[in-house]
């Protein structure tokens, strides 16, 4: 019998700065195929922008797609924000490898 369980690729906690598309926040977690940011704007779902990670030593680009908004109760230092989920849509070989670099032996696992 075959499993209808959707798999995902394995996440990896970060804290890196990026930029999606005009807003800046933080890379919460990232896997092979997505990431999670906070940010401090809500992002539509279904639009597809560029996404800039500040990594360490190689700052790379890619294009991804929301896939998810979800607000965060604001607390007494950070105020409002928003958990976004992107998915990676179009990405250079060197920031595939860039991915797997920070993502390491969890590149290629699911959950």
């Amino acid at each position: 019998m075959r499993s209808t369980q959707a798999f995902r690729f394995a996440r990896i906690p970060t804290d890196i700065e990026a930029r999606l598309g005009s807003e800046i926040g933080r890379v919460v977690n990232v896997s092979a195929t997505g990431a999670l940011l906070r940010a401090h704007v809500p992002v539509l779902v279904g639009r597809s922008c560029p996404l800039f990670m500040n990594l360490p030593g190689s700052p790379i680009s890619l294009t991804v797609r929301v896939v998810r908004t979800e607000h965060v109760p604001p607390d007494d230092t950070t105020g409002a924000q928003y958990l976004i989920g992107v998915m990676f849509t179009e990405f250079s070989s060197p920031a595939k490898r860039a991915i797997a670099k920070l993502c390491g032996t969890s590149f290629n696992l699911h959950e």
